[in-house]
């Protein structure tokens, strides 16, 4: 618990008068234009930016950077320590965004330190948000204190906040990370990760491409898309011509022209899964769908905004099974994604033989340090080494974050274009499957199977000498000392 003295009050007074005078000069800077409309590279995945800040998208002062000592998703989280210049002082992370007076926004962090290099005497580690006018000027600041020297070591702990609204006349907020150290010029090293500063008032809306259709598929509730938007753009319908469920139990979604305009289809599940594997067994000719069309099965979240100079971060947490030529004939025509699909690794292209037998399964398991992703020929629930099409596992920048993802189905055409052959198209799923991640203490079990065996061998010696994914003991890298934990657990993991 936070320890309330009148010494760490004055240190919060100095951190407020500190995060304002130090936002008036920035202001002066650059000429008091706004912020983005949302907070940049959430869980600090990407590193030094084009001024050469160590977290991309952030500005930083006192000792700063990114490190894979301590996360709580992906493979990296920003740190601080103190800045050690002989004073009371603090290092802080900060960026601004846009804000309206009213809104009300609640704080998902994910915080920790280790007991190597633990927090000390009155260190602490803070959140702060500062609502701003028009001018520069401060409207009104509030503070939760992340870690303290009393906070447990070697694990990250997620805090959250619920903030009041922004008041009368603000425009933009300010929000910052902060290592808070005294003269007495205490040690210790503060990681965040995992940061999402949600707007909960007004609430951004799930379902505003999606009216009151809904379908009952696989034992889950899914609503129809109906608007004209994208992907494409096209025109998508709720109608049973192009979205409905068969006798069989099966979800077949179809593109139809109707009066010369092309129809397509999109349905979107209503619970919010989070981390497990998503595993769809799809029936019909793929490799006969034409060029131009795009069958998709893929994570998506609606987002405070969709300006381009956010996007390069996935604000939506879009991750992708395609299945599509790209309106090339002849291309190879499935894929993985990690949005966006033009950063480099985000993708990976695999062939499918052709013909293409009708039955095939394919998956992706998304967990806090990457997403596994695999392909197969039939609808077994794993493949056989003869079936298996595809493996990829996705440790990149753009892991989907927790939040409201959810899982969508959609069939639709490239830039709207009609197809190429001038005909109706349609796909079906047989099944949609959501496994949960295991409750195991199992040491070893990296893909959740409650086997330790040669799948979780593969990831281990995939990320050899990095860290997340396989770093059993936690040491920050994946070496001998994990390799032995995992041969010490080889077979079935225990009850």
């Amino acid at each position: 618990m936070p320890i309330r003295t009148h010494r760490f009050r004055h240190f919060l007074r100095l951190l407020q008068f500190t995060t304002v005078a130090a936002f008036a000069a920035t202001v002066v800077a650059v000429g008091g234009g706004d912020g983005p409309c949302s907070a940049h590279n959430p869980s600090f995945e990407i590193g030094p930016g084009e001024n050469g800040e160590p977290v991309a998208g952030w500005e930083n002062s006192g000792n700063v950077g990114r490190g894979n000592g301590l996360t709580a998703h992906g493979s990296w989280a920003a740190w601080l320590y103190g800045p050690f210049n002989g004073n009371a002082g603090i290092s802080r992370l900060h960026i601004t965004v846009e804000c309206t007076a009213g809104w009300q926004h609640r704080l998902a962090v994910s915080a920790g330190h280790r007991g190597a290099d633990a927090l000390v005497g009155a260190a602490r580690a803070a959140f702060t948000v500062t609502w701003l006018d028009g001018t520069g000027v401060s409207l009104g600041v509030d503070s939760v204190i992340l870690l303290n020297a009393d906070s447990p070591v070697n694990e990250m702990i997620e805090i959250n906040r619920l903030f009041d609204p922004a008041p009368v006349g603000t425009n933009r907020m300010r929000l910052e990370f902060v290592f808070i150290q005294t003269a007495a010029q205490e040690t210790g090293r503060a990681y965040v990760d995992a940061f999402r500063m949600a707007r909960v008032n007004p609430s951004v809306y799930q379902w505003g491409d999606f009216g009151s259709t809904s379908l009952n598929f696989s034992d889950r509730v899914w609503r129809v898309k109906s608007a004209y938007t994208g992907p494409g753009p096209n025109s998508f319908s709720a109608s049973a011509d192009n979205a409905t469920v068969r006798a069989d139990g099966s979800l077949r979604l179809a593109i139809t022209q109707t009066g010369g305009q092309w129809r397509c289809s999109e349905v979107v599940v209503e619970d919010v899964l989070g981390y497990g594997t998503y595993r769809f067994k799809t029936r019909g000719r793929l490799d006969l769908l034409d060029p131009n069309v795009v069958f998709g099965l893929f994570l998506w979240e609606y987002a405070d905004c969709y300006a381009d100079e956010v996007m390069w971060w996935n604000p939506p947490n879009e991750f992708d099974i395609e299945f599509s030529r790209w309106g090339q004939r002849g291309n190879d025509f499935a894929q993985f994604v990690a949005q966006p699909y033009w950063w480099g690794g985000n993708i990976s292209r695999f062939e499918m033989p052709e013909p293409t037998p009708s039955e095939v399964t394919s998956e992706f398991n998304w967990t806090p340090d990457g997403v596994i992703c695999r392909a197969w020929l039939g609808h077994a629930d794993e493949p056989s080494s003869r079936d298996l099409l595809h493996e990829w596992t996705y440790t990149g920048p753009h892991q989907p974050r927790p939040g409201l993802a959810r899982v969508h189905l959609n069939l639709w055409l490239v830039n709207g274009s009609a197809p190429m052959n001038g005909q109706e198209q349609s796909i079906e799923i047989t099944a949609f499957d959501f496994i949960a991640p295991p409750v195991t203490d199992c040491v070893g079990d990296l893909n959740g199977d409650l086997f330790v065996d040669g799948a979780d061998l593969g990831l281990l010696i995939g990320g050899w000498g990095t860290s997340g994914i396989g770093d059993l003991n936690d040491d920050g890298s994946i070496d001998g000392a994990d390799l032995g934990l995992m041969i010490g657990a080889w077979g079935s993991c225990p009850n």
